[in-house]
């Protein structure tokens, strides 16, 4: 049972970073009706999921839902085809006594390749990693197919609530994430080189396959995809990648 737990404020600390980019509410998607995601209630799960657009970036996912006595919150950002901007990919996993999260900035180019993403998109936010590496119960990201995906800057975490505040310290990583992906906007200009642009789009359409094809898969349980329904992890998939 999830009475009396005070859930992490996920959803409200992070929508609030996002309000500045005056995102517009997104009801339809490549043909898909994502609207059906923005209430879920029922025996089984109360919460909801929404999907908005914005200057610079395609489309931004967020929400959170209550599932058999656990949050599982989700944010996804992806940038605009023209721009180089990395994607941006948030989870938490909250139960009564642990909160279980992934946070990261996913290079859109072989980052190992290309010195200059890597220093302007990965290596800028490397003093995040050096401060959450200390989080209690930091661990690699538990998915291999989702830890194939990431950058060499990504924080994990089973983080123990053990005592007072230490649901705000499992949040701190998606909040300092997302403020540093947040400032990567206002410089962002489109790509004018061809060969870059193909490769971007190559790199980001790989990507976001994956995620569509297993995200759900991995970080949700058999359950819990049970009681969301077939119909609604398709539409999650839709909404977030």
């Amino acid at each position: 049972m999830d009475a009396g737990v005070k859930w992490t404020p996920y959803l409200e600390k992070m929508k609030g970073l996002i309000e500045p980019l005056q995102p517009e509410p997104v009801s339809q998607w490549q043909g898909r009706d994502v609207s059906p995601a923005l209430t879920i209630d029922t025996a089984q799960a109360r919460g909801g999921f929404s999907a908005y657009g914005a200057a610079k970036l395609e489309k931004i996912g967020i929400g959170s839902c209550i599932i058999a006595g656990r949050q599982y919150a989700f944010c996804a950002i992806m940038p605009g085809e023209s721009y180089d901007l990395p994607l941006f990919l948030s989870r938490l996993d909250e139960s009564a006594d642990e909160v279980n999260l992934m946070v990261d900035i996913i290079p859109t180019v072989d980052s190992l390749v290309d010195e200059e993403y890597r220093k302007k998109y990965i290596e800028s936010v490397q003093p995040l990693w050096d401060r959450f590496v200390s989080l209690p119960g930091v661990c690699p990201e538990e998915s291999d197919i989702i830890r194939s995906l990431t950058s060499i800057i990504y924080t994990a975490a089973r983080v123990p609530i053990e005592k007072e505040g230490m649901r705000l310290a499992a949040l701190a990583p998606h909040t300092e994430y997302l403020k540093s992906y947040l400032a990567f906007l206002p410089e962002a200009v489109p790509v004018a080189d061809e060969a870059k642009k193909q490769e971007l789009r190559v790199k980001r359409a790989a990507v976001r396959a994956t995620l569509s094809a297993h995200f759900f898969e991995e970080v949700l349980p058999g359950p819990v995809r049970e009681a969301l329904g077939k119909e609604m992890i398709a539409v999650l998939k839709t909404l977030f990648f």
